[in-house]
């Protein structure tokens, strides 16, 4: 009965909802960390992010609709560089080069979830793969919800930001022959994703959407131009860490997880929904 009511709650009402639902998961998650007295950001981090993963999930659940998960992809990314980089601020140790990385993954993350927010329905909106799954798993989606659309991606978001835990929490001068075209690739990843979803929200808006594909812009040069700035942007911010420390190259396992999970999964699910349309065969490459 209470599923039912919140799911025909209107947009803004369904909106004020998800910013309570995620301002209690980072509340309840970061107060439990405290209370078990974990000395280290690191650890406290990673105990946040799986705790509040864990209480998103609960209240997708309750509403019956795992795109409830939707925008943590680019919440949380800022919620963990703003942790890890609060220490420093405190203590007014920031560097302009600490700055320069937070300010982009700012503008990344706020920049993502408006796209998303301006996309999303409401509470009964449900993302077409999570349907998908659904009718393929049946009684067992909820458990693959849990592992899959919501644990997963967590795990994915930490290994991928692991790097600035040092850049944030140890002060060293970057290599500027190396930071700068690090964050080069930062801005055109940043930079790539927002046109190419702007050009895509703007073509979803018209009529031609409703049978045909977007071959214009960025969307004529590559199928995927923003899954290629998304994987850019993982990848732009293990070469900024790298700038600060060349001895965190050893952490590529994030950013390398990231790009198989968009190449071997999100991009080919994608090219099979757009078989019918027959996008495959008129571009190259992602």
């Amino acid at each position: 009965m209470v599923m039912m009511k919140l799911r025909k709650t209107n947009k803004p009402l369904s909106l004020l909802l998800l910013v309570l639902i995620y301002a209690l998961a980072f509340m309840v998650s970061f107060r439990s960390v405290l209370e078990l007295k974990i000395s280290s950001p690191l650890w406290q981090m990673a105990i946040a992010n799986l705790g509040a993963t864990v209480i998103i999930f609960f209240f997708s659940r309750l509403v019956g609709n795992s795109g409830l998960y939707g925008p943590y992809w680019s919440v949380a990314p800022i919620m963990i560089a703003f942790y890890w980089l609060l220490p420093s601020i405190f203590m007014e140790n920031v560097s302009v080069y600490q700055w320069l990385v937070f300010a982009i993954i700012l503008i990344w993350g706020l920049r993502l979830t408006l796209n998303w927010i301006l996309r999303w329905q409401g509470l009964q909106d449900e993302d077409w793969r999570y349907v998908a799954i659904r009718n393929k798993t049946k009684s067992w989606y909820w458990p693959m919800s849990l592992l899959g659309i919501h644990l997963l991606p967590s795990v994915l978001i930490f290994l991928g930001m692991l790097p600035l835990f040092f850049v944030f929490n140890y002060h060293q001068s970057p290599r500027l022959w190396l930071l700068i075209p690090a964050v080069l690739i930062l801005v055109v990843a940043v930079g790539m994703e927002a046109v190419a979803d702007f050009q895509l929200l703007k073509f979803k808006n018209t009529e031609k959407a409703e049978n045909q594909l977007l071959h214009n812009g960025l969307w004529k040069i590559m199928r995927h131009p923003n899954y290629m700035g998304e994987m850019l942007f993982w990848w732009g911010i293990y070469f900024c860490a790298i700038a600060f420390f060349p001895v965190l190259w050893r952490l590529f396992l994030g950013p390398g997880l990231i790009t198989i999970l968009f190449y071997f999964v999100s991009i080919p699910v994608m090219d099979k929904r757009l078989q019918n349309k027959q996008c495959v065969s008129k571009t190259n490459g992602v």
